[in-house]
């Protein structure tokens, strides 16, 4: 961003600020003041416009009303090569370091850095956590208004709110979010109700799922009718295989008797298929 540094008197009047902001007028006479009685302690920061046409100012926008008001016409810089875009971000990095946020301006200062900023490094420049970061930036990026405000308020963890926001109605997502506040679901649980209900929206049972309002009742009891479900099919399974350990068991002892191998030959059944001898030689385990 920035090559070579240097500093120079550069007229006020020749200097743009790209990112004005409102201030206390409090606070502007303080630092006028302040100026008028010791002089100006830090030079701001500048960089000169392509074709040498004035200034674009990076940091420092009180710093020049307060000299400007002292009646000063230049003012020490300290001059960079920086585009546009790069002054802009600049200053909106020294503006929101140098506050204590409001939720609100929170959430926008995570809007405007995630245009240039991953998730680690807007969550070190504004002391907030990488997944309180990240999840933002997704909102915001979705416009879901709704959920921003249940973050900010802790009512949904970040990471189940961006679950949340990947349902593929607003019904869906309403259903969800109550499903959490009033059940205290887990993430992984709601993640589960979200792709139970959109598995069957894709496939036979659409018709039966649709007739059916969409709401945390329905989810949670849809999301315990599928827990009961997979628990029977984990039973069966676990009950089949018993039975091929016993049946496998078995058939090992009888390979070992003359009698039976005899029978099997005059049968003519004496070669087991592959799968068997593969699963007695593994013991079934």
């Amino acid at each position: 961003m920035k090559r070579r540094r240097r500093i120079e008197s550069i007229p006020i009047a020749a200097i743009k600020v790209l990112n004005p902001r409102e201030r206390s007028r409090a606070r502007l006479k303080e630092i006028v003041k302040s100026i008028g009685a010791v002089g100006l302690k830090r030079p701001v920061t500048a960089s000169k416009r392509e074709g040498g046409n004035g200034y674009e100012l990076a940091f420092g926008e009180t710093r020049m009303e307060a000299l400007s008001a002292l009646g000063q016409t230049e003012i020490p810089a300290i001059l960079v090569e920086a585009s546009t875009e790069d002054c802009i971000l600049m200053s909106l990095v020294e503006n929101i370091a140098r506050r204590r946020h409001s939720p609100v301006e929170l959430v926008s200062d995570i809007g405007r850095l995630a245009k240039a900023y991953k998730a680690p490094d807007i969550a070190a420049k504004l002391g907030v956590t990488q997944d309180f970061a990240r999840a933002i930036a997704y909102l915001i990026k979705h416009g879901e208004d709704r959920l921003i405000s249940a973050v900010e308020r802790g009512i949904v963890p970040p990471a189940l709110a961006i679950e949340i926001a990947r349902a593929s109605t607003p019904q869906l997502q309403g259903a969800l979010l109550e499903a959490f506040v009033n059940g205290k679901h887990t993430s992984k649980q709601i993640e589960k109700m979200r792709k139970l209900v959109e598995q069957r929206h894709r496939t036979s049972m659409k018709d039966q799922f649709a007739d059916e309002k969409i709401s945390a009742a329905s989810l949670v009891r849809a999301f315990r009718q599928e827990i009961e479900r997979q628990e029977i099919v984990a039973k069966k399974a676990d009950l089949t295989h018993a039975r091929l350990v016993f049946l496998i068991g078995a058939l090992r002892t009888l390979m070992n008797e003359r009698m039976f191998t005899s029978l099997l030959r005059e049968e003519g059944v004496d070669r087991l298929p592959l799968p068997v001898v593969r699963l007695m030689s593994a013991g079934a385990s």
